[in-house]
């Protein structure tokens, strides 16, 4: 029923085949079977010698609560499903003592299925018995079924790491600590560091003339989850697989990144993000961090299963289900109560401050014996409300309207300050001149991707000090990263370096703009709009509508020169450009011809 449930709703599932899908039903229950019969095999030990001992009947009674818990917990499960599907509301958005009404009912569903269980296990009639062979017959069926699926999915994983350990044989020759810190959905026109009439940026304005600054720069996706996950592993999102939540990495894609490189090379890798929507755990990204969101990255019994199974999206799966019943428990019965996604962003007081973002990067840096990357997010500028940490431009006014304009140049300044305060702090300890530190963001304000974005790159000592003219994208950055540590970027990571000197002037930026939930279907799934971006145009096509745009980067022309009209593409030619570009990362054009 919860594989039902994540097919059809947006989920890692609803964008696979139908094949594909009942591969990680079959391979999951496959999984399941094999602890499931291993467990069993103990109990009928257990029971032996209970006979023996004369405490069949206490044994009886302890065991059909085993079973009646699991029904119970699919009943909740399956409850919760429904009323929010239908209705709106389940247990995450129930608070107080309305929980206890979920609690309620829970306990009468155990107390009905233990009944039920305890009766059909005391029956001795024939016909219970005929029934029995045939529930054994289809179990075991299906055992075998699924266990044949499990048994070829295990034999077709492969060690990516092994591999990537044999390209990295040589200790690089820098370390640096690494700070990439992004602060959500930041154009470049807020920004006086680009020029903004109001002084939103005062410290990066000035950090600006020590650091490498690119002045036209594009994100690779309109969703803060495949943005971060494109830094991250140096991979547009129609090759990583992740367009939006809750899209995962898969097979060799949820070990190839960079915080896994910088792992195998002594780095305490950290990520302070949002759960859920920057939040590697929830992306499938394997291998990489070691602490994220305040937690372990691998949960102990999805690590197990991994190492056992291999990583396939069975193991996710039963991961996932069992944390939504856990989850689900614990809140009905006022243990913890359960984090809501969309409150995660959009309530300032559902979430981690920035300041309590800035003051852990601070305590990591003061504390770590090793090398460190902190892969930061913050969230004052996430939109339509923002968050400020201090009223400015936005004095007198009573309340944050939707984007507006002075509570997010407040919120700009906010974050401006914090990147003061943890540079400062760096000064203090004597770990600046050996610290790399990043200021980007996921995307323009508005989820927007034709819009400039920043991104200022402050290294060790001040090196490499100045300004890229031509087109810059979020990509380039891990490349640039392991070129100033003097590792060569492995074969599946793009991007062009930014020590390399100006990228060509038409070089073409690509982008993807993701749907919503309701029409993630066939051939396109999550994508709305592709994009590609060159020199001072953009060009976009609505693969849902089959529509097709084009228009100038705003403010392009004061910050670089504008390419001659022979050096861009007309639209006919900008349009199959982009068909050809989805047709190269394998979906079906055949609607947009």
């Amino acid at each position: 029923m919860e594989w039902l449930f994540f097919v059809t709703k947006e989920s890692s599932l609803s964008s696979l085949s139908i094949w594909e899908a009942l591969e990680v039903l079959l391979v999951a229950a496959g999984i399941l079977s094999i602890l499931v019969v291993a467990a069993l095999g103990i109990l009928l030990g257990l029971g032996v010698l209970a006979r023996a001992l004369g405490g069949e009947k206490l044994f009886q009674a302890v065991g059909t609560l085993v079973p009646a818990a699991v029904l119970a917990v699919t009943a909740l499960i399956m409850a919760d499903n429904f009323t929010y599907t239908v209705f709106g509301f389940g247990v995450v958005t129930t608070h107080g003592l309305w929980r206890l009404a979920y609690a309620f009912g829970f306990s009468v569903a155990f107390f009905l299925a233990y009944r039920s269980i305890w009766k059909a296990a005391a029956g001795k009639t024939k016909k219970r018995r005929k029934a029995a062979r045939l529930r054994n017959g289809l179990a075991l069926g299906l055992v075998a079924v699924s266990t044949i699926a499990l048994l070829s999915t295990v034999l077709v994983q492969r060690e990516y790491y092994s591999q990537l350990l044999d390209t990295y044989a040589a200790w690089p020759a820098k370390r640096p600590n690494i700070l990439i810190l992004g602060s959500d959905g930041l154009s470049s026109t807020h920004l006086s560091v680009y020029g903004y009439e109001r002084d939103t940026t005062p410290f990066l304005r000035g950090l600006a003339q020590s650091s490498l600054l690119a002045l036209n720069v594009f994100p690779n996706a309109s969703s803060t989850t495949a943005s971060t996950t494109s830094v991250l592993t140096g991979k547009p999102p129609v090759v990583s697989g992740v367009m939006r939540y809750p899209d995962i990495l898969e097979g060799e894609h949820a070990f190839e990144h960079l915080p896994g490189i910088l792992q195998e090379y002594g780095y305490t890798t950290v990520e302070v993000g949002v759960p859920y929507w920057v939040d590697a755990k929830a992306v499938n990204l394997l291998d990489g961090f070691d602490s994220v969101n305040g937690e372990p990255l691998d949960p102990p019994a999805l690590s197990s299963l991994r190492r056992l199974f291999g990583n396939s999206q069975a193991p996710y799966f039963i991961w996932t289900i069992s944390k939504r019943a856990s989850d689900r428990l614990l809140d009905i019965f006022l243990v913890r109560e359960m984090e809501n996604p969309i409150e995660a962003v959009t309530d300032p007081g559902s979430r981690m401050s920035d300041r309590e973002r800035m003051e852990r990067i601070v305590s990591l840096l003061e504390k770590s014996n090793t090398p460190l990357f902190v892969f930061a997010h913050f969230m004052d500028t996430h939109g339509p409300t923002f968050s400020p940490r201090e009223q400015i431009y936005s004095q007198g006014d009573s309340a944050a309207h939707p984007w507006s304009d002075n509570f997010y140049d407040d919120a700009i300044t906010g974050f401006d300050d914090y990147v003061e305060q943890i540079y400062a702090r760096l000064e203090e300890s004597g770990l600046l001149e050996n610290t790399i530190i990043v200021i980007y963001t996921d995307h323009a304000e508005k989820y927007v991707t034709n819009l400039r974005t920043p991104l200022l790159i402050h290294f060790p000592k001040g090196e490499h000090a100045g300004k890229i003219e031509h087109n810059v994208q979020n990509l380039d950055i891990p490349v640039t990263i392991l070129d100033y540590m003097g590792l060569s970027r492995p074969d599946w990571m793009t991007g062009h370096s930014l020590l390399d000197g100006e990228p060509p002037a038409d070089r073409e930026i690509w982008s993807i703009v993701a749907g919503a939930p309701k029409n993630v279907v066939a051939p396109f799934y999550q994508i709305k709009i592709v994009q590609v971006i060159v020199c001072q145009k953009w060009f976009q096509l609505n693969v849902q509508q089959n529509k097709y745009y084009s228009g100038t980067v705003n403010s392009y022309e004061y910050f670089s020169p504008a390419c001659a009209k022979d050096q861009l593409p007309d639209d006919d030619a900008a349009r199959q450009m982009l068909i050809e570009y989805l047709e190269t990362h394998g979906f079906d054009v055949g609607s947009l011809e």
